[in-house]
């Protein structure tokens, strides 16, 4: 009897716990869930803690060193510049902070500045792949391949399962047109590195160049298990499903890297291509105008926008962006007759069709017009006109 007493106050004492916690549960005060702390919040974290330090001490070249690495892999371009030149300006002689200049350099576009500093960085004793490999990239992105060959196998030297290296080989590959060759380096880039995007982005670029459309979709579709949210891998994937003729999922596509990258007017420009070749200026124009809007030099991003214009019936706005054409070339024939045309309509309106106007119909599908038969005239009697009685 006093075993069942036990055993009855201890199962009365685990209800009474699990009440408590359902209680307290639905009061809001149980311990939330660990949130999933990704890459990107761990580089924020790292960064604020480095921000902190350099506060504390201004003078520490390698802090500053640190933060600009960071900055680069959140691509922010400019404050890791800033950065890494602080460094070099405390310390002026570190190998180390010459490479990662480079590598900054390089991601923002300057080869030839990117050169010179990842140079200094061999003058100051750096012999590791990766600045080997660095030095081939920069090298063959100024077409000097035989250098470029050169760092690449020193690289492969020292590391030969260095995927990266395989990639830059295979841009030599490519630029010689040899295409057989870039593919196979291209894969073997993946085999070494599953996860590195600028290999899937070539695979795709000349599979699809080469119309082998399904393959190059089955590519982006494996690069987006590694990369959800690369704005370029969407637009290669939108510029294969265009060249496909699948033009719903193209502008799905581009919409999707736009949405990503609100500054990628290559994605904006395209859609609106999509939507111009097609006629439909209305959903055509908004794209058109985001890509204005964010560069203005954009090629043709203005005079497209000015035929949308036009062609939705906008007349007045239409002669405002032709005339600052002319303004900046007045021998713009594209805008001496938008001007004209757009003059016409508000004075009289779209009373007729435009047939002097040129519609781009480059991507339009191809048909192929019926042959007529021939007509055996043997066969035709002429009609007997008969009289009337």
């Amino acid at each position: 009897m006093n075993r069942f007493l036990l055993t009855f106050i201890n199962f009365c004492f685990i209800v009474t716990i699990l009440a408590s916690c359902i209680s307290e549960s639905k009061r809001g005060i149980t311990i939330p869930p660990v949130p999933e702390v990704t890459e990107k919040a761990r580089r924020d974290a790292a960064i604020a803690f480095l921000t902190d330090a350099i506060d504390a001490a201004p003078n520490s070249s390698e802090n500053y060193y640190k933060r600009s690495l960071l900055l680069l892999e959140n691509e922010k371009i400019k404050e890791a510049l800033e950065d890494i030149n602080n460094a070099i300006g405390i310390k002026p002689n570190v190998g180390s902070y010459f490479q990662a200049k480079a590598l900054i350099l390089r991601a923002s576009g300057e080869p030839r500045l990117a050169l010179e500093a990842a140079s200094k960085a061999e003058v100051l004793n750096i012999e590791s792949p990766e600045l080997f490999t660095l030095l081939g990239d920069l090298y063959q992105q100024l077409r000097q391949f035989g250098t470029a060959r050169s760092y690449l196998r020193k690289a492969l030297q020292i590391s030969p399962n260095n995927g990266e290296t395989y990639f830059y080989q295979g841009e030599i590959a490519a630029k010689t047109a040899d295409t057989t060759t870039a593919l196979a380096l291209y894969q073997q880039t993946l085999g070494l590195k599953p996860s590195f995007l600028p290999a899937y982005l070539k695979l795709i670029q000349v599979h699809t160049n080469l119309k082998q459309y399904d393959l190059a979709l089955l590519y982006s579709q494996e690069a987006l298990k590694y990369h959800p949210k690369s704005a370029p891998l969407y637009f290669q994937r939108g510029n294969t499903y265009q060249r496909a003729w699948k033009f719903d999922s193209a502008v799905q596509c581009y919409s999707k890297a736009i949405l990503l990258d609100t500054n990628f007017v290559q994605a904006s420009f395209s859609a609106g291509m999509i939507y111009f070749k097609t006629r439909a200026f209305k959903f055509a124009l908004p794209y058109f105008e985001r890509t204005y809007k964010h560069n203005p030099k954009y090629p043709d991003a203005r005079y497209y926008v000015a035929q949308c214009l036009e062609f939705t019936g906008q007349y007045e706005k239409a002669e405002e962006y032709y005339n600052q054409m002319l303004s900046e070339n007045n021998q713009d024939y594209r805008a001496i007759d938008g001007v004209s045309r757009a003059q016409r309509k508000q004075l009289y309106g779209e009373y007729m069709p435009n047939f002097d106007l040129k519609y781009d119909t480059a991507a339009f599908p191809k048909f192929e017009m019926p042959k007529r038969s021939s007509v055996d005239t043997n066969l035709l009697k002429p009609i007997q006109s008969k009289g009337i009685n």
